[in-house]
């Protein structure tokens, strides 16, 4: 038997495995919006799933490059300050529009000659002549084939516009600054880009171009000739933003007796150690859900929101969901949680694979990412990946906090995911089966928490922030 190949070229496109030299297959995603109305994390979070589905992307941002440029000059605060924003003074247009051509070249210098699949620019492109100004630079460097998006976010909610230009006081901008000043001078930038503010519309119909009108993260959406697998997928994505705050929980399922064989691929009722592992695991979960309830609902929650477990069908996670109360935590099992599909080597173990195949584990240790188990049904990380992706994009939509019970080779795709890790050593990593994740989703950022089991104590400990739990060499798991 021949060792597994990579995914067959008539599923390329879907996966994100794009020609470096075919504009054909590239995209440039222009944001468009006023200050304070998400654009950037609207672009940061774009980035993470399409990087995750292996659509290589990045995000390039002017305001970055003009703070590039600040640091230069005598006066670098003559680039922060309201007045450099002043739509009537020519000279600062003329200077903001050529940061937004640099930023557009570094974009497409990327794109054609580094292997990029995706770039967007990040930037506020509030008028139509800068959004010409734009799309006539890309049109003129790469012609028509390349594929262009403009993706504008609106903010009609008075008290989150103001809770992020409150947060722009963080920002490299004003950081260090008198607050109050800050906050007068972000409001004097906001109030002159308004005076020019051209929202998308007739102008970019007539031109027959591609846009998406997205207001408050999601609650409403306006798009114009969206077409494609990629544009499609992206639209779907950003249709289930919602800005709750909640907790998702990544957990592998406990120890089973093919576990504890060090065999792979099946289904395998727990061991005892496992169903202990099931029981502390849910008495954790119960104080966290517990301190949860107390603290007050924020304006993006539902008052009726609540703690779900969601598990795969295997009986070794299904069993470890069934130490949560189902009256407290409703439970669903879903076949996009299960483990990957070995194939012929389900229930073998890793020595056994070395001796009896040895061109098989050869092949996988050479290059675990696109490996694919041989034999009916037989599945890799790609295949997974694009398996996961219905449950991304429900993870995005829901507004309950949830605990996913499922295995290793899932929770470290949905690791990589919420930490926006590039996809290339995800085969690579060693993830301790018996560590839990917490990721504290905030209506602009994630954070990540994890725990060790403790089986003596029957208890899960804190590890400190910045140790990711997992080491970067070849794992057999």
């Amino acid at each position: 038997m021949g060792a597994s190949v990579s995914p067959r070229r008539s599923t390329e496109a879907l996966i994100g495995y794009m020609p470096h030299h075919d504009t054909n297959s590239k995209l440039v995603i222009v944001m468009v919006g006023l200050p304070a109305t998400g654009k950037s994390y609207v672009a940061k979070k774009l980035s993470r799933y399409l990087n995750w589905l292996q659509h290589k992307t990045r995000v390039f941002n002017v305001g970055d490059r003009r703070r590039e440029a600040a640091s230069s000059i005598e006066t670098p605060h003559s680039l922060s300050n309201a007045t450099f924003f002043d739509p009537t003074s020519p000279s600062n247009v003329s200077m903001r529009d050529q940061l937004a051509i640099n930023t557009l070249n570094e974009l497409l210098d990327w794109l054609l000659k580094f292997g990029g699949n995706i770039g967007i620019l990040d930037a506020t492109n509030s008028t139509i002549s800068r959004r010409q100004l734009v799309l006539s630079h890309i049109r003129q460097r790469c012609g028509d084939g390349l594929k262009v998006l403009f993706l504008e976010s609106c903010c009609s909610n008075r008290v989150l516009r103001e809770a992020n230009i409150r947060l722009k006081l963080f920002g490299p901008d004003y950081v260090g600054k008198d607050p109050e000043a800050s906050l007068a001078d972000f409001r004097t930038r906001v109030e002159h880009y308004e005076k020019a503010y051209q929202t998308l519309g007739p102008a970019e119909e007539k031109q027959g171009l591609s846009f998406v009108q997205m207001t408050d993260a999601g609650r409403k959406m306006d798009t114009h000739l969206i077409r494609g697998y990629i544009l499609s997928q992206i639209v779907e994505y950003l249709l289930n933003f919602n800005l709750a705050k909640r907790q998702i929980w990544l957990s592998c399922n406990g120890e089973s007796l093919d576990d504890t064989e060090r065999r792979i691929g099946r289904y395998s009722d727990l061991s005892g150690q496992g169903r202990k592992y099931a029981r502390d695991l849910a008495a954790f979960i119960e104080g966290h859900r517990q301190k949860w309830c107390e603290e007050p609902v924020t304006g993006h929650n539902p008052e009726d929101s609540q703690f779900c477990v969601w598990t795969s069908t295997w009986p070794q996670a299904v069993q470890t969901g069934e130490s949560f109360p189902a009256e407290t935590y409703p439970q669903t099992a879903t076949k996009m949680l299960d483990d990957l599909n070995a194939g012929s080597m389900a229930g073998l173990t890793f020595d056994e694979i070395a001796k009896q195949h040895p061109e098989e584990y050869a092949a996988r240790r050479r290059d675990k990412l696109h490996y694919r188990w041989p034999g009916l049904g037989g599945e890799g990380y790609v295949d997974l990946i694009v398996r996961l992706r219905p449950l991304i994009v429900e993870l995005e939509r829901t507004t309950d906090s949830l605990v996913l019970i499922t295995h290793r080779a899932v929770v470290r795709i949905l690791v990589f995911y919420f930490l926006g890790m590039s996809r290339d050593g995800l085969g690579d990593v060693q993830m301790p089966q018996d560590t839990i994740y917490c990721f504290d989703i905030e209506p602009y950022g994630v954070s990540l928490r994890f725990f060790a089991y403790n089986s003596e104590l029957g208890t899960f400990t804190q590890a400190p922030k910045g140790e990711l739990p997992y080491t970067s060499k070849i794992s057999q798991n």
